[in-house]
């Protein structure tokens, strides 16, 4: 795939390069003067300010609001070479931080300096997950820089629909090239755990909670373990192999709810876990009615909303199923608490849990503010990198 000259120019309206300045790479169409010089949807364009400075080169797409993402804000070309530079920055920076295993987030996006771009590993396998039109013309190069990645053999597409509908694109959802094993096992110690890749929407592993896992871990020996919207069973496995007395595992997906059933049996704790399929609200409010009670609970939904429009209603649903779990907790027991909504700000997430709280009617004290882990690096000046925010809290 050979670089095409850069030629088109996105010049910004005077007055609207405050946000591009101070760090963060996005621009709207409604901050665009004009489009000048040849391009195309998706090739990457000069972005200039209203005066014709230089800021950077992004991609282009006219098609959403969201109308560029800067790739570099150096005059450079943006190639196999630039991409192969940005993947050996990211595997560096998870290679310092011990997080380089087999299984973690490999490139996240704007934080590692390729927003539009989501590279996971599990085992052998690379799930590729592009978000933006351009970074679907640069598979080639997003797959040629990966083969630095030592036990890669095979690479899967998993591009979000909702991505393709916004920017235009046909999501890719299936392998690149050499078909691979729809399963592989990947360990996260002590654990070992099954990770479907082949599996539409419910491809891969939550890698962001891996070190909130060890976290929960660590404080699961001798307890009785709630673990909620459970997904696959990670938080569940590694609470029993720690010791929990102990465990039951909500899912509402009856795919994930096998593949957890299979988790535990590959640690040996099966005996110890029970699992419930349905509805959370449900099953929490005739969890408590039967008068259950327990020393851990674990609450990790899936986003409740996309939009800021529907974050009243997200409220309401983390109120009442914090409300619920704190209800359950015997006394001196512990709450880790999630949420994954982009929409819902850590200082929001924390006056919905207050309320649940007084509610409640318990008094929590907070052992430790949470957030995703560092291989899902965090921007200062692009706060979307910072998505997922928890707390882990004490009933005193």
């Amino acid at each position: 795939m050979a670089e095409r000259s850069v030629s088109g120019k996105l010049i910004l309206k005077r007055g609207k390069d405050g946000r591009v300045r101070a760090g963060h790479p996005w621009i709207y169409r409604g901050e665009v003067a004009e489009v000048v010089g040849v391009w195309k949807a998706g090739e990457a364009v000069s972005v200039l300010d209203g005066q014709g400075r230089f800021l950077g080169r992004g991609f282009y797409n006219p098609r959403p609001s969201l109308v560029c993402r800067l790739l570099t804000r150096r005059d450079e070309p943006v190639d196999g070479a630039f991409f192969r530079r940005r993947v050996e920055a990211a595997l560096a920076l998870r290679r310092e931080a011990g997080l380089a295993s087999d299984a973690f987030r490999v490139v996240w996006s704007e934080a590692d300096g390729l927003p539009g771009l989501v590279v996971d590993r599990y085992a052998t396998v690379a799930v590729i997950r592009c978000l933006t039109l351009g970074m679907t013309r640069c598979r080639p190069w997003i797959v040629e820089a990966l083969r630095s990645l030592e036990g890669i053999t095979h690479y899967y597409g998993h591009d979000e629909e909702v991505a393709g509908r916004l920017e235009g694109f046909e999501p890719l959802q299936g392998w690149i090239g050499e078909a691979g094993p729809a399963e592989v096992e990947i360990r996260e110690e002590p654990c070992r755990f099954l990770v479907a890749i082949e599996g539409g929407q419910k491809t891969g592993f939550y890698l962001d909670q891996r070190e909130n896992r060890a976290l929960v871990a660590g404080l699961a020996s001798a307890k009785t373990f709630l673990d909620v919207f459970c997904y696959t069973g990670a938080f569940a496995c590694q609470g029993l192999v720690a010791g929990a007395t102990r465990a039951v595992a909500i899912e509402s997906s009856p795919e994930a709810l096998a593949l957890a059933r299979r988790n535990l049996e590959l640690n040996g704790v099966t005996d110890r876990a029970e699992l419930r399929e349905g509805n959370a609200f449900d099953l929490l409010r005739a969890t408590e009615r039967r008068g259950e009670r327990f020393d851990l609970i674990v609450l990790d939904p899936p986003p409740f909303t996309r939009t800021k429009t529907a974050l009243e209603a997200a409220a309401r649903g983390y109120k009442e199923i914090n409300l619920r779990a704190l209800r359950l907790l015997n006394p001196g027991g512990i709450l880790a608490t999630f949420s994954c909504s982009h929409h819902v700000s850590p200082a929001q997430f924390e006056q919905i849990v207050r309320a649940a709280a007084a509610d409640a009617g318990v008094i929590v004290r907070v052992r430790a503010a949470l957030t995703q882990s560092r291989d899902h690096p965090i921007l200062l000046t692009v706060p979307e990198t910072r998505y997922l925010k928890g707390l882990l809290l004490e009933v005193v």
